[in-house]
């Protein structure tokens, strides 16, 4: 996870209006969604290992895609592009058109002086840009705000953290404040997100030693929890209950099967002699 600084989306804002550097402020935006959409896909990852630790159910966590979310910001920046660049041809084709008009009648026919086909592929490319930017917006907040739900659910965390809007009315902000909400809405995103990893203790699997790590604990403590003492006296013979111990302490590593014998010593269960035929086994 990478937990990223609001002042970049400051910095990203204020290059922005200096003219001629906006793609370097379009740059700076399409890596602060890049780095949401990261660690969203991990924050499940992550939170998979958690549930599991916990022995909560992990079926719905597993249903929410989480290996495709740079492929919806790749579809953005494409949509995007080819908006822009046809928007472009427009924008020169009526000012060129507009600076021919000489009278009443060639206003009059302004509209069929644009290109059918850059007309058509303008509303296509708004369409593309309107439908893979709500996806991607889906799965940074909808998500997660679902996920956060279920988070609550379950007492990892106290309290919602990370607000929901809704990706269409987003989307519409967007364009009736030029661009402006969508600046507040990163800085609100990387605020939220960052205090939700902190909160439910995702951010601290830092890595796949670590994860392997979290796994290796959740099962040894299944197994010295699954280790059930039985009474010598309900096996048929000595040698059945050694077998008995010798396939249960198997089970365990090193450090819990000595702690498991050292147990059976002092409850007087086994013998020295007793723990030596285990360990040859063993």
């Amino acid at each position: 996870m990478v937990f990223l600084n609001p002042l970049v989306v400051i910095i990203g804002m204020i290059i922005y209006i200096i003219p001629y550097l906006w793609p370097v402020s379009f740059a700076i935006t399409m890596f602060v969604y890049h780095i949401l959409l990261k660690n969203r896909d991990e924050h499940l990852k992550r939170l998979e290992i958690i549930f599991k630790s916990k022995k909560i159910d992990i079926k719905t966590i597993e249903k929410i895609k989480k290996d495709n979310s740079l492929k919806v910001l790749f579809g953005y920046v494409v949509s995007f592009t080819g908006f822009y660049i046809i928007f472009i041809k427009l924008s020169n084709k009526i000012e060129t058109i507009y600076s021919q008009i000489s009278s009443i009648e060639d206003l009059q026919n302004f509209e069929n002086s644009l290109p059918a086909s850059d007309t058509f592929l303008f509303f296509l490319f708004l369409f593309l840009v309107w439908f893979t930017y709500t996806r991607l917006i889906s799965r940074i907040i909808k998500d997660q705000f679902f996920i956060q739900n279920i988070e609550i659910q379950q007492h990892i965390i106290d309290s919602s953290v990370l607000k929901y809007r809704d990706a269409n009315f987003v989307m519409f902000l967007r364009i009736i404040t030029f661009n402006l909400y969508e600046w507040f809405l990163l800085i609100s995103l990387i605020r939220e997100t960052n205090t939700l990893y902190i909160t439910d203790g995702t951010y601290k699997i830092e890595n796949e030693n670590q994860k392997q790590n979290y796994n290796v604990e959740e099962l040894a403590e299944k197994r010295e929890s699954d280790f059930e003492i039985l009474n010598p006296d309900e096996f048929a013979s000595k040698e059945e209950f050694l077998s008995y111990l010798y396939a249960q302490l198997s089970k365990l590593d090193g450090v819990n099967r000595i702690k498991r014998i050292n147990e059976l010593l002092e409850k007087n269960v086994i013998t020295k002699e007793d723990v030596e035929k285990i360990k040859k086994l063993l």
